[in-house]
């Protein structure tokens, strides 16, 4: 078998000037695609928290009203008590049936939910001296209206309001359009 016979006509290799053009042109599309990538990843991540939470609120709400019971939401550490710190809802949060109505998870109390974020690089933190939030068997939220500020980076940034009457929406502004404030844990 002839080999040069089944070659195609015009068959040829990269020129080193073409390979360093291709790679070249490759290289500048990558430059201006990651760092977007990147700010879209993160307000991907924020908008998930964002809505993972408003969906927790929803739920407790719903709860509290279905089992004519005070539901309560709270920061923890550990899954099972509730740590009393308003920027701890990255480690995670409950939600409990609240017999007692002191916002805080006792061992006699029903756990319904223990929640972790999906993606825990995410910062939340609620209203300063709001450290859980609690339903009453109305849904109202009465004395815990709260700010939910979830923020991934300094462009990514959400708020989830809670209102006294129970109900809660996503911005991405705060209350009255204030911004979104970001503190470092």
């Amino acid at each position: 078998m002839d080999v040069e016979k089944n070659l195609p006509p015009h068959a040829r290799g990269l020129t080193l000037v073409e390979l360093t053009a291709t790679i070249a042109v490759i290289s500048v599309a990558l430059a201006i695609t990651i760092p977007s990538w990147a700010a879209f990843a993160e307000r991907s991540a924020v908008s998930t928290t964002a809505n993972q939470f408003l969906t927790s609120l929803r739920y407790a709400r719903n709860e509290a009203v279905s089992r004519q019971r005070h539901v309560s939401l709270c920061p923890s550490d550990d899954g099972s008590t509730c740590s009393g710190d308003f920027r701890g809802w990255s480690q995670g949060y409950l939600i409990f049936v609240d017999n007692d109505s002191d916002k805080q998870r006792g061992s006699h109390e029903e756990l319904l939910r223990h929640e972790t974020l999906q993606y825990p690089a995410t910062q939340v933190a609620t209203t300063s001296g709001r450290p859980a939030i609690r339903f009453r068997r109305d849904g109202a939220a009465w004395s815990t209206n709260a700010t939910f500020n979830i923020c991934a980076g300094p462009g990514s940034k959400r708020a989830v309001i809670l209102y006294g009457s129970g109900r809660a929406r996503v911005d991405d502004t705060g209350p009255s359009n204030r911004p979104i404030i970001c503190n470092p844990l």
